[in-house]
């Protein structure tokens, strides 16, 4: 990518909405699919925006985000109008913004957790065999991350349950009819709760990372609420609904294959490489936005300062160019460089205890019988323009004996 002048060939056009309710399973990969047919395309919706797949390119602007900003919000319309810390913010204040986050998820602290996640999800999965089986997204994949924001962060059970109700109504928000996009009044009542989550750590003080960030300072000053309330937010957001998302995948995954589940349960230490396949192929969290701050030419394609350019993480996972036959679920393949977690700056910070979590996940649902679906599976549209996942998994159990 280099800065251009002239004008170069034109792209061309997709009616590409990421909040389009058809934008989900199957229908949503071939819209990836149309999208790729040109390096570079442009979507005239939500205000218009250019859309890189290849993952060259995506990986490249993620590596540059000197032209490639965030801070005019990482969803489409990059209307400025989203402040979510530190995802819509650039270095060197997004730099200082990640550091107060990176002590809750440092590698260390994960390893720390590992008991914890061991003990809960064996808790979860050891009742859900003894049902029989059931929803895995109600009764697994949701409960997990979020009885891990409780040890993580601090949160109280109390604001935990409310998440899940008031992200639903956040993304139904967003998804609303018409071009215009409301994400502060999508984001109202997650920010009260955090508000109230703030208030109750200010008066007891408990020793969590909640009562760490009422002290915390950044660029030498204390925080002001809005930002504490900013960083809870993505703690509780973010740190839900990427791994029920990917834990649910997975499961879908297994159960639609018999055969991939049996490998798996021949040789539960393959599931770290399940993890990274599952990632690549059906990335929980598939877009995200940028503004470009001076033109610059992509694949041939000029792209003016000040447009939007939406990085499909998904579609860059399915370039043939760099994952040959890249439809199918490969759990030999070297998967390495996905861009699941993102790249660069903003990759997730949460990486690391995401994967733990899944891997422990399927080892630990390898000590059960096989699982098959009972019914179909619903999908969520693109969440927000990006989240993916399962709404409901019914699943059983194979009773043992029977094959």
């Amino acid at each position: 990518m280099t800065a251009v002048s002239p004008p170069g060939p034109s792209a061309a056009e997709i009616d590409f909405d990421p909040y389009d309710p058809a934008m989900t399973e199957p229908t949503v990969w071939e819209a990836y699919r149309s999208a790729s047919a040109c390096p570079v395309t442009r979507s005239p919706r939500r205000g218009g925006f250019w859309m890189l797949t290849r993952y060259e390119d995506v990986r490249a602007a993620l590596r540059d985000p000197a032209t490639f900003s965030s801070a005019s919000g990482h969803r489409i319309p990059t209307d400025g109008t989203q402040r979510a810390i530190p995802i819509d913010f650039d270095p060197p204040l997004h730099t200082a913004y990640r550091r107060l986050m990176t002590e809750a998820l440092s590698p260390g602290r994960v390893r720390t957790l590992r008991p914890f996640l061991e003990r809960t999800i064996t808790d979860l999965v050891d009742a859900f065999a003894a049902r029989g089986g059931g929803d895995f997204v109600e009764q697994v994949a949701l409960p997990l991350p979020l009885e891990v924001l409780t040890e993580l962060v601090g949160f109280t059970p109390a604001t935990v349950r409310e998440f899940r109700a008031l992200t639903e109504e956040m993304w139904a928000g967003l998804a609303a009819g018409g071009e215009e996009v409301d994400f502060a009044g999508a984001r109202r009542r997650i920010y009260e709760l955090m508000r109230r989550e703030l208030a109750g750590h200010r008066a007891a003080r408990p020793d969590d990372y909640v009562t760490t960030l009422l002290d915390a300072q950044v660029d030498g000053r204390p925080l002001v609420e809005d930002e504490q309330v900013s960083v809870l937010a993505t703690f509780a957001v973010a740190g839900h609904e990427t791994t029920m998302n990917a834990a649910s995948t997975l499961v879908h995954l297994l159960v639609e294959d018999p055969g991939l589940q049996d490998r798996l349960r021949a040789d539960p230490t393959r599931a770290p490489g399940y993890v990274e396949e599952m990632l690549r192929l059906r990335s929980p969290a598939q877009n995200f936005a940028r503004r470009a701050t001076r033109p610059v030419e992509v694949a041939g394609t000029p792209i003016p300062e000040g447009d939007a350019v939406l990085l499909s993480f998904a579609a860059a996972n399915r370039d043939p160019e760099r994952f040959p036959d890249p439809d199918r679920f490969d759990p030999d393949r070297d998967a390495r460089g996905h861009l699941g977690f993102g790249w660069g700056v903003h990759q997730c910070l949460g990486a690391a205890l995401a994967r733990s979590e899944l891997a422990i996940l399927l080892t630990t649902l390898c000590r059960h019988p096989r699982l098959r679906p009972d019914g179909p599976a619903d999908w969520s549209g693109l969440q927000g323009g990006n989240h993916l996942g399962p709404t409901a998994l019914p699943v059983r159990f194979e009773t043992v004996g029977k094959g």
